[in-house]
């Protein structure tokens, strides 16, 4: 009987204690007509807080779940606002993002409005509680990112107004101005200001493309930048990331087009690359290697292609095989020499056999160019076996995508 007892005295314990500490964060009037949410801000003479979310959106549950919940938010908010939130794909959240469609382009949305209708603040995106409460407080304090604005283009620069500037524009949304503010503060100092921290978290952003000053100024530069302190293989892994977004665009172009004033161009940009991977940084090794290939597939030397495919892929440096088939593809339907043939075929065969180790999903399917390879010999046994190969792996990867769906 006494453990009876005792278990319901805590029980009873445990619910008070988790409606205190439900009731300790934001109270919201859940999807509530907005007249009646006006008409009870203008009674309790408060602001109206809303928080505009959809039943898909994982930030908003966050929000809700890691936000919204604590005491010291929820002692603000409940002081100064009455609180609202609409899921907006329901009708009564659904006119109210209507009647301010121009604010609400994600989720979540939080406006700070006055009962008279007017906005004093947008927040856009789930942050951290105490930065959603110091966005909070700065919109009932007029800190907007209007009212910063005319003190920047009146001329004010100075590094903590400027980073409380953009954060404000960050966290409402205005992306558009918050990059241009950033990139035209960023390019008003030195390159050489990079090494500087304040300015590199700035800045980094904008070391993407090999031939930018800036992207130079870190490669040749990598040494004292280690010295200032920084971590040098995120740096090297920076560039090189960089570097292969280029390369990449370049031989996905090359495989489209046949327009020779593209393919001079893109010719020229690889030289240009060259110039940069030669630099020892990792991974720039198997990155020129793409280059090279891809120079010779662009000057359409398939013999050469052929030799700088096996000889790069023997040592480790061709691994990316969705190109490498291509490029193995191109090379078979041009060349006339059968004991090349046979090589490419041979590798390509070893590539595509180390890729299916340990791999249920094969991503990369090479059987049809080892069909096209045999049949070109003259093997019609190999080539039809190669072909129902193919047709076997595309049969299998359609199945299982469609356990995902």
């Amino acid at each position: 009987m006494k453990k009876i007892l005792l278990l319901s005295v805590w029980l009873v314990a445990t619910i008070m204690v988790y409606a205190q500490e439900a009731g300790k964060g934001i109270k919201f009037l859940d999807n509530e007509p907005w007249e009646e949410v006006v008409k009870t801000a203008k009674k309790q003479r408060k602001l109206i807080f809303v928080d505009c979310y959809t039943s898909w959106c994982g930030p908003c549950k966050k929000l809700a779940a890691e936000v919204f919940t604590q005491k010291d938010v929820g002692d603000y908010v409940n002081k100064k606002f009455v609180s609202v939130k609409y899921d907006v794909e329901k009708p009564n959240g659904l006119e109210f993002a209507r009647k301010y469609r121009e604010l609400i382009s994600a989720f979540p949305t939080l406006l700070l409005i006055r009962p008279d209708g007017s906005v004093m603040q947008r927040i856009v995106g789930a942050f951290p509680a105490e930065e959603i409460l110091e966005a909070i407080q700065n919109g009932v304090d007029g800190k907007t990112w209007q009212a910063l604005e005319k003190e920047y283009l009146n001329g004010k620069r100075d590094y903590d107004f400027v980073m409380t500037y953009l954060d404000l524009l960050l966290k409402s949304g205005e992306n558009e101005k918050y990059a241009d503010v950033k990139r035209a503060y960023v390019k008003q100092f030195p390159v050489d200001s990079l090494l500087n921290p304040q300015i590199w978290e700035l800045g980094a952003e904008y070391i993407q493309h090999p031939k930018t000053e800036e992207y130079q100024f870190v490669l040749k530069h990598l040494d004292e930048f280690a010295q200032r302190g920084f971590d040098r293989y995120d740096l090297e892994w920076m560039l090189a990331i960089n570097a292969y977004y280029q390369i990449s665009d370049i031989i996905k172009t090359g495989f489209k087009t046949q327009n020779q004033d593209t393919i001079a161009e893109l010719k020229k940009q690889l030289k240009e690359l060259e110039v940069t991977l030669n630099n020892p940084v990792k991974n720039f090794p198997e990155y020129l290697a793409y280059v090279r290939l891809e120079e010779s597939y662009l000057n359409q030397d398939s013999e050469e292609l052929a030799y700088r495919l096996i000889y790069l892929g023997e040592h480790h440096l061709a691994a990316y095989l969705e190109w490498v088939k291509n490029w193995f593809e191109y090379t078979i339907e041009h060349l006339e020499d059968k004991q090349l043939i046979q090589r490419c075929l041979d590798y390509l065969y070893q590539a595509q056999q180390a890729n299916e180790i340990g791999n249920d999903w094969i991503v990369t399917n090479c059987y049809n160019v080892l069909a096209k390879g045999y049949a070109k010999l003259g093997d019609q046994n190999k080539a039809e076996e190669y072909t129902q190969k193919a047709k076997q792996i595309d049969a299998q990867n359609k199945e299982k995508l469609n356990i995902f769906k």
